[in-house]
């Protein structure tokens, strides 16, 4: 068994030393001594864990360091009994801090398209669902349009994209044929009405997905979107989405969440889009 409660606090307390230095080495040096997958806690209070891929890119999960603010303003934005989709899950670790943010009166539904990945995911929501949430995986993208589409496997698990998408094409080691929907489609298949928060992180894709869930903006059935925008044509994108829907904005600038617009901005970040202004105080 991977002794999490004396590594975890061990190499958060060395990375605090070192200023976040010998990060990598530390991930290295896990992955090299304990060659199988860890069970990790993300909320103690709800009994609640993931299993870890052993592979170094993995190891901000472990110190509880991946995106520390997306985890936090879901914890902030959700309560109990809200519904939860999360596109591009992963293995499912954003997905289990928003189970334990809606209680086992809520429900999370997880995409995940690339098979290793949905593996993991897969089992994660067993081990969340055996503690009494309701969180249930799906291999399939959301996008435009309901069909198939080329994912692009990357040499790291976080970095698969669809085809048209994807920008690092030196790394891509195969691809795999997956399924597309649309989410005003599967929404209305599953008899969800309201939906308190969509995340979206799917390399590139994001405007696709939202293009196929403009019935939902359009009803206002969802709450809040968190996605990362990482381009100038989807910046552009999110902008003009947000003045079509009267969608408000959040953006990360690194340290805390403030109101602004992408198009302001002279980097790439992850934002917050909400139907109501939401203050940015909220989320500290």
């Amino acid at each position: 068994m991977y002794p999490e409660q004396l590594l975890t606090p061990l190499y958060q307390n060395l990375l605090r030393l070192f200023a976040g230095r010998g990060e990598h080495t530390l991930a290295k040096l896990d992955a090299l001594l304990f060659r199988f997958q860890r069970q990790v806690t993300i909320c103690r209070n709800e009994n609640i864990s993931v299993v870890l891929p052993p592979d170094p890119h993995f190891f901000r999960y472990l110190i509880k360091s991946h995106e520390p603010h997306i985890s936090n303003a879901i914890t902030k934005l959700l309560k109990k009994g809200d519904v939860v989709i999360d596109v591009g899950a992963n293995i499912g670790y954003i997905s289990a801090y928003a189970a334990a943010a809606v209680g086992k009166q809520g429900q999370v539904f997880c995409f995940e398209p690339e098979t290793k990945n949905f593996e993991y995911l897969k089992f994660n929501c067993h081990l969340i669902q055996e503690q009494g949430f309701n969180c249930s995986a799906y291999k399939l993208a959301a996008s435009s349009a309901n069909g198939k589409a080329i994912l692009n496997v990357h040499r790291y698990s976080t970095y698969h994209a669809i085809e048209d998408e994807f920008h690092h094409l030196d790394k891509v080691e195969g691809n795999e044929e997956i399924d597309t929907v649309t989410l005003d489609e599967w929404t209305e298949s599953q008899g969800i009405k309201k939906i308190s928060l969509l995340k979206l992180d799917t390399e590139g894709h994001e405007a696709k997905v939202l293009e196929g869930a403009r019935n939902l903006f359009e009803a206002k059935a969802i709450d809040f979107v968190i996605l990362e925008c990482r381009s100038e044509q989807l910046t552009s994108f999110i902008d003009n989405f947000c003045q079509e829907f009267n969608l408000h904005q959040l953006v990360w600038d690194g340290h805390r969440w403030h109101k602004a617009t992408l198009k302001s901005l002279s980097y790439k970040t992850e934002c917050l889009l909400s139907i109501q202004p939401l203050s940015p105080t909220s989320l500290c």
